[in-house]
């Protein structure tokens, strides 16, 4: 459930990171025959028919939540999907040109951090996926799967199809691989980066894991420092924590 969630999110957010708006969704998968019997099922693994429809689910209730079209379904069955089933997201979207400011950030520019708090979840997310899985796998790799919250996600896609708000975005980032280090980290070539300020889910995260969480529904804006006020208001309009993190 999460995983394919999470497949269609992640999705989402990347060409959202671009201020583009996602009108459109493809989803193709490969799983064993979901009609075997659960005695037949290998041992150490769940029945293909509880992947299959748990996944369907999770891709079916972030879409629905976020209010995307999925036109494109294909689902292939083959013993080989047995091991490792494939999930794959694809999306179109588009933005009017004018919308999209692509500029170099200056010292004196912030960063803000907008969106969703940041959890354990995504913890090593990225490299999670494409790894081998064992039969400790359920006890050691859970947090391994991001916690989506479409909701948030669809709030950041109504504030960036106002041209007002992304024409003040000199680069944006979404938060994928390796969490604050990496979006934050790629907007520019030095920063200084407050991970306290970081906002939280909850209490106890230690400063290796707010920096690498992968946390879903976030966004690293570079602002110029005179347009933080104005654009923290059109996020409070929209319902968003914006918080500035770095310099």
């Amino acid at each position: 459930f999460g995983g394919a969630a999470t497949c269609l999110g992640g999705c989402i957010r990347d060409p959202l990171s671009g201020r583009a708006y996602v009108y459109q969704a493809m989803r193709v998968t490969g799983a064993g025959d979901p009609r075997q019997a659960v005695k037949d099922t290998i041992p150490g693994k769940l029945p293909q028919r509880t992947i299959t429809t748990g996944a369907a689910k999770g891709y079916s209730s972030y879409g629905n939540q976020i209010g995307l079209a999925t036109g494109e379904v294909k689902e292939y069955y083959h013993p080989g999907f047995v091991a490792k089933r494939m999930e794959i997201g694809a999306v179109l979207g588009a933005a009017p040109r004018a919308n999209v400011v692509r500029e170099e950030p200056q010292p004196g520019d912030v960063v803000i951090l907008l969106g969703g708090k940041t959890g354990r979840d995504g913890m090593g997310g990225a490299t999670g996926s494409s790894k081998k899985h064992t039969l400790t796998s359920l006890e050691t790799s859970g947090a391994e799967v991001q916690k989506g919250n479409a909701l948030t996600e669809r709030k950041i896609q109504r504030l960036f199809r106002r041209g007002e708000v992304t024409t003040l975005i000199k680069r944006c980032n979404d938060f994928g691989a390796g969490g604050v280090s990496v979006a934050i980290g790629e907007l520019t070539d030095g920063l200084d980066i407050c991970l306290d300020a970081v906002p939280k889910k909850y209490e106890g995260l230690d400063g290796t894991e707010l920096a690498i969480s992968e946390s879903q529904e976030r966004m690293a804006v570079v602002v110029a420092a005179k347009d933080v006020e104005k654009f923290m208001a059109y996020a409070t309009e929209e319902n968003l924590e914006a918080t500035v993190v770095a310099t």
